[in-house]
């Protein structure tokens, strides 16, 4: 059964920042069927570009990508002024010291309803 966000709830916007193709869609069909807003990047530097046009209202962040990683990604996406909350996405546990801008750290295979979870946690601790 799939879960859906409470009527109350403004469709949040996600932006999804996956290098594996396939793990972007499945993340996304599984979102937008959820009733979230849905837009991908494929790296970090497609992430930061479209921080600014799209307005996320919540990261999914994977930490292990080609060309620009989790890491730096994070360090150029975060706005102390607005506080995007981060979802880190990993094959790799949570470091022993978690940075302070990121609201979850998630281990691969993640399904869609950790997702859901860990997205409606960081768009109400956002609000």
């Amino acid at each position: 059964m799939k879960s859906a966000l409470p009527a109350e709830m403004a469709k949040p916007r996600v932006l999804i920042v996956e290098d594996e193709s396939d793990v972007r869609r499945l993340y996304a069909i599984g979102l937008n069927q959820r009733g979230f807003e849905v837009k991908l990047a494929a790296n970090g530097a497609e992430a930061v570009e479209r921080i600014a046009s799209e307005k996320p209202d919540v990261i999914l962040l994977d930490w292990l990508m080609p060309l620009m990683d989790g890491s730096e990604g994070l360090a150029r996406i975060s706005e102390p002024a607005s506080p995007i909350p981060i979802i880190v996405i990993s094959g790799q546990p949570a470091p022993a010291k978690l940075d302070p801008r990121v609201h979850t750290w998630l281990c691969k295979p993640v399904s869609i309803e950790e997702l859901v979870q860990a997205i409606g946690g960081g768009v109400r601790a956002a609000d």
